[in-house]
């Protein structure tokens, strides 16, 4: 009876230690999930995991990972309503303002505390998904027609891309001066030394990462270009300023991801110049190819002497950025002299892995604060075990139970939008006389074949997050420029 009120009163110890590497969380679909279905690019299968039974909006609103996911799902489907909808609640919900250039008061305090486990609490959103919420916003709204939402989605996106600039800036120096006071406090000479002994090795979390960006990187070029579009095709006088168009195509310029992509930006601004400010007779594909970046959890699992030696268990767990994957590359639209390349504009690695750059010192400083407090109470938990137990059999499996507690719940927060693409890419061609639009992969097969509406200019959004299935292809009229003369 003694050995067992021992066990339980130990095995409570355990359980309390435990909780202090709890995971916040849940979310409709894994990420595991969300793999298997992108691999067939089967958008509509995946957007109803998000619904129930009667084809209402089932997942969790106050979840905002959860959400994001969700809204994404809905727009790769082409439920623009739903998505919409979705995407509504995600920027309520998203901590990174449109109108605030400040580091939220939340995301400083998380950053900014000692922390006393490794529980990871709501999911707060990073910088560049704020953007991605206006940008998908466009592209909802312009697939339903509502060319007036259309033009206040286009005007949050260049707020939220101007601020995340400041807010990147002010991120990092948020986290810098967080992590210098964690490791300038006077309890932290074990933190320190730590840090010290495994700095080789925490320096893979970042060997996958993009280097040499600019913070300009953060911004959406698709994003720029598709505002410039939307101008240069509206019915309303009020975006025929030339101001406009060639603003958002300068600034697509400093963001695009590769030389093709400002090349495409170049075209586009001679053509605007030529024709004053107006598009026709064009069509503007928005490509959505592979899926993107996200995190994996690696171990340093060593013996780091802090606090004390007399542990089963002493380690950190760190996130290392992994890159996305792509699909087809890249696709061929349109044939003969008018054909053209898709070109990448925004690399989702570049914007993920510009902000995953800023927040690693944190994340790393967190950590190894994290595992200095619990090693210390795992230390004092053996320390009362060797007393109660005289140091026998029952005390070693005890503390070794205590260790393995404190392993399994050391965890690295890895949590990403799972469903994003690897790239955005555009191509702008001028309208086959034929009226119908071919795309091949850039091996030359077939991927697509569809015809366009009659319209001065249109608009074609296509999807693949991988090769095993059909990609989704929607088309709709852009706002005809030569509406303009009327108004």
């Amino acid at each position: 009876m003694i050995y067992k009120a021992k066990i339980l009163k130990f095995g409570v110890i355990a359980t309390l230690l435990g909780v202090l590497g709890g995971c916040a969380g849940t979310r409709t679909v894994s990420h595991e999930d969300a793999k298997v279905v992108l691999a067939n690019s089967d958008f509509k299968q995946y957007a109803q995991r998000y619904l129930d039974k009667d084809g209402a909006p089932a997942y969790d609103t106050t979840n905002l990972l959860d959400v994001l996911e969700a809204a994404k799902a809905f727009n790769d489907a082409g439920m623009w309503q739903e998505s919409v909808d979705a995407f509504d609640i995600a920027d309520r919900l998203m901590l990174w303002k449109a109108d605030s250039v400040d580091t939220p008061e939340e995301v400083a305090n998380l950053m900014g505390t000692t922390l006393t486990s490794d529980a990871f609490g709501a999911y707060q959103g990073k910088i560049y998904q704020g953007g991605l919420i206006d940008y998908y916003q466009t592209i909802n709204m312009l697939m339903l027609g509502n060319e007036a939402n259309a033009r206040v989605s286009f005007n949050r996106l260049e707020v939220r891309q101007r601020n995340a600039l400041q807010q990147l800036a002010s991120y990092a120096e948020t986290i810098e001066n967080s992590s210098d006071k964690q490791l300038d406090s006077d309890d932290a000479s074990f933190s320190k030394k730590s840090l010290a002994q495994v700095d080789t090795e925490i320096a893979a979390g970042l060997e996958n990462v993009p280097t040499g960006l600019k913070d300009a990187k953060i911004r959406n070029a698709a994003g720029d270009v598709m505002s410039a579009v939307f101008r240069a095709s509206s019915s309303a006088q009020q975006d025929k300023s030339a101001s406009l168009s060639q603003d958002s195509l300068k600034r697509a310029r400093l963001a695009s991801a590769t030389s093709g992509g400002d090349a495409l930006v170049k075209k586009l601004q001679r053509q605007l110049r030529k024709s004053k400010g107006h598009l026709k007779n064009k069509v503007v594909v928005v490509y959505e190819d592979g899926t993107g970046p996200t995190l994996s959890e690696f171990r340093i699992d060593l013996p780091l002497f802090i606090v004390t030696d007399k542990v089963s268990y002493t380690g950190i767990a760190l996130p290392r950025f992994e890159p996305g994957l792509p699909a087809y590359g890249h696709l061929e639209v349109g044939s003969g002299k008018s054909a053209a390349n898709t070109a990448v504009l925004t690399d989702l690695n570049n914007l993920a892995g510009l902000e995953f750059d800023k927040a690693y010192q944190g994340v790393v400083t967190k950590a190894v604060v994290s595992t200095v407090i619990k090693t210390a109470a795992q230390a004092a938990i053996n320390h009362q075990i060797d007393k109660e137990t005289n140091g026998g059999l029952l005390g070693s499996i005890l503390k070794i139970g205590v260790g393995a507690a404190q392993y399994a719940l050391t965890q690295a927060d890895t949590r990403v939008w799972a469903n994003l693409p690897n790239t955005i890419q555009m191509a702008i061609i001028d309208r086959p006389k034929n009226n119908q639009l071919t795309f091949k992969s850039a091996l030359g097969q077939s991927v697509a074949t569809i015809d366009l509406p009659a319209a001065d200019n249109t608009l074609v959004v296509i999807k693949a997050s991988g090769v095993a299935g059909t990609p989704a292809v929607y088309v709709q009229d852009l706002p005809a420029a030569s509406q303009v003369a009327a108004l």
